[in-house]
């Protein structure tokens, strides 16, 4: 198996499971009563629908078309063959074969220890680690940009949601400051 089949294959199966992911959210979103309904405006139900579509569209994607097919398709526009001396991968374990390095198994890490623990820490310390993390993983190690991104992120969707949207998002630790 070369690095491009390889890479093909941690796509897709990166598309089911984020696939199957948004599946379980949706059905999870006719679980929501659709109090407060108003004729013609949208309801309490709206919101999670679309982001779980959102979801399954871009799953659906990583799905049924895998990173190398734009690199196929140039390929056979130009009229050359893909490139064959890409080196074999490596033989061993399933984590191995499917190319997972350790920044894509941290990246998973982050984001199900955000979901854990964002209702007990709160959604502003929460979501300032997971950009933090987020973006040191994925190679920026500057820490005045790490911080200033992860606040400024954070303030913006918190302060979003809680004036713009009037969604009470939970505070947890920083209950104490009662805003």
């Amino acid at each position: 198996m070369d690095v491009a089949t390889r890479g093909s294959l941690r796509t897709r199966l990166e598309g089911l499971v984020i696939l199957l992911v948004a599946g379980a959210y949706l059905f999870e979103t006719f679980n929501i009563p659709d109090f407060y309904q108003l004729p013609d405006t949208p309801g309490p139900k709206t919101f999670p629908e679309l982001l779980g579509l959102v979801f399954a569209v871009m799953g659906l994607w990583l799905l049924v078309s895998p990173a190398d097919l734009v690199a196929r398709i140039r390929a056979k526009r130009n009229g050359t063959a893909p490139a064959a001396d890409a080196p074999a991968a490596p033989q061993g374990s399933l984590p191995a074969r499917l190319g997972l390095d350790w920044y894509f198994v941290a990246l998973w890490g982050v984001v199900l220890a955000y979901l854990w623990f964002m209702p007990d820490v709160g959604f502003p310390v929460a979501t300032f680690v997971l950009l933090f993390a987020f973006t040191w993983l994925l190679g920026e190690k500057r820490l005045h940009i790490l911080l200033g991104l992860s606040l400024g992120v954070t303030l913006v969707v918190f302060f979003g949601f809680k004036y713009g949207l009037n969604v009470r998002l939970p505070l947890g630790v920083l209950e104490l400051l009662a805003w």
